[in-house]
């Protein structure tokens, strides 16, 4: 632990507090002390129990089983409060919206077909969800490994439904819950579904962290970290925007990203610049602009119109942008979204990493722990893409006579860009002989110290990059540049 960390017990803080005291003054000793306040550490442990809370409450409030409590959670952001109101105004259509149907139970005969591959089946080989259709095992545990393991995370709630087809082009919509996915699912799906919805109420819900947050004086961005499941800035609560003040940060987002005007979740403009916006976690279509519900919007002008100013806005925007500003522009939002984009891929992967460390366990390291150094890794690449991602934003608002600073930031950018791939190819190519050998070898403790050690390069380059970002590249002094201010900061 550096300087610069906590030490001692750790001390609760309210989860709405945010601040460091200054140093103070040591009456007897004359010798300085910095005292901080940082948050209550929950494991994951910690974590599925809270979880466990909030499922037995909606399962006591709705009566559902644990299994359609937890969708229900799922579907609808963790929010028990919410819940509970919605069911009270009208159970049956929250039913309807997370695909809990109530439909009479299917007869139980001797033989049945399977309503997905049409074959005939012991009555004790198959299972139904709430819609009643029978569905073998072989064509349940085919349905829910393909998508769990072909689609991303944050689509699974839409296609996790039942596989029977109940019209030429419509799919059953009755969803998939737990219980089915814990009885057919494969063991490494059942651990990535599991983990998906560890994350699923980390990101939703307020918990705290599980980490003594070091709230080092001197430093503008505050991120935190809380075990790999989210990270964020301590002091305007954002995700994470390092190495780029809060304020620097907010202005970006205004213009760049949206929240869903229904779940409040913070996502990017599209790419081909449309105004249609669609937020995969909670399915809501809106648009980027006006913020109004496309679809109906769209039935108010017999469905192929969408009124809003924002022509008229984005034609003036455009009259005040010269050529040369709209090409940097373009040219950092480009490198913005794509760090974005690779950041979001690498995280989905952390459940891969988990299970190829739990197969090591059983043929390299029994010891779980000394094989953490692969994690380390793969949260060590997640980190220099985030802030790869802002630095671009950074070197946005740089002047434009600050050409010295924006030649060190690009040669600062590609070199930890190189560090990056390096990396990630050892983590990915070298790693994979080592998950097929059925008895240790004698070539991974070789792997092992070559992994740790391009880690700690790159770590050791990444956090250059940080000090010397957030110091305004300080480093660079030449005729007509002022050192740490950017324009229209």
């Amino acid at each position: 632990m550096d300087n610069n960390s906590v030490i001692g017990s750790e001390v609760d803080a309210e989860a709405d507090e945010s601040y460091v005291n200054a140093a103070l003054e040591d009456g007897q000793t004359g010798k300085k002390s910095v005292q901080r306040n940082y948050a209550t550490v929950l494991t994951e442990e910690d974590i599925r129990a809270l979880m466990e809370i909030d499922v037995q409450s909606v399962s006591d409030f709705t009566s559902l089983s644990k299994a359609e409590a937890t969708l229900l959670l799922s579907h609808l952001r963790w929010n028990v409060d919410c819940i509970c109101k919605q069911w009270s105004a009208g159970a049956q259509s929250v039913r309807d919206s997370v695909g809990l149907l109530e439909l009479d139970p299917p007869s139980d005969d001797n033989e049945y077909f399977c309503g997905a591959c049409g074959e005939s089946h012991p009555h004790k080989n198959l299972a139904s969800v709430s819609c009643g259709h029978r569905i073998c095992t072989r064509c349940w545990t085919s349905h829910i490994n393909k998508i769990i393991s072909e689609k991303p995370a944050a689509e699974w709630n839409l296609w996790l439904k039942c596989p029977v087809r109940v019209g030429l082009h419509a799919s059953c919509p009755a969803s998939v819950g737990l219980d089915t996915i814990e009885r057919f699912a494969s063991k490494r799906e059942k651990f990535n579904y599991n983990q998906y919805l560890l994350r699923s109420y980390v990101d939703n819900r307020e918990t705290g962290s599980r980490c003594a947050i070091d709230l080092s004086p001197g430093s503008g961005n505050a991120s935190v970290s809380c075990h790999r499941l989210v990270r964020f800035c301590w002091n305007c609560r954002e995700d994470a925007h390092s190495p780029v003040d809060c304020k620097t940060a907010a202005k970006w987002l205004l213009e760049n990203a949206v929240p869903c005007p229904k779940c409040k979740l913070r996502i990017p403009r599209n790419q081909d610049n449309s105004l249609k916006m669609k937020c995969l976690p909670c399915n809501y279509v809106f648009c980027w602009f006006c913020h109004v519900d496309w679809i109906e919007d769209m039935e108010g002008t017999g469905g192929d119109l969408h009124f809003c100013t924002f022509d008229a806005v984005l034609s003036d925007q455009r009259g005040k942008m010269s050529e040369s500003d709209s090409n940097r522009y373009e040219d950092c939002y480009e490198n913005w979204d794509s760090n974005e984009l690779l950041m979001q891929k690498e995280q989905a992967n952390l459940p891969k990493l988990d299970t190829i460390i739990q197969e090591l366990s059983n043929t390299q390291l029994e010891n779980v722990s000394q094989l953490k150094f692969i994690l380390e890794a793969g949260l060590q690449i997640i980190e220099c893409r985030r802030v790869l991602e802002w630095t671009y934003v950074y070197g946005y608002y740089l002047r434009e006579d600050e050409v010295g600073k924006q030649n060190l930031l690009k040669d600062t950018q590609e070199r930890l860009k190189k560090f990056v791939e390096n990396l990630k190819h050892c983590l990915e190519t070298n790693l994979q002989p080592f998950r097929y050998e059925e008895e240790p070898s004698k070539d991974f403790n070789a792997f092992r110290i070559k992994l740790t050690e391009l880690t700690s390069l790159t770590r050791n380059h990444y956090e250059n990059v940080v000090k010397d970002v957030e110091n305004g590249l300080a480093s660079v002094v030449s005729e007509g540049e002022a050192s740490g201010s950017g324009r229209n900061q």
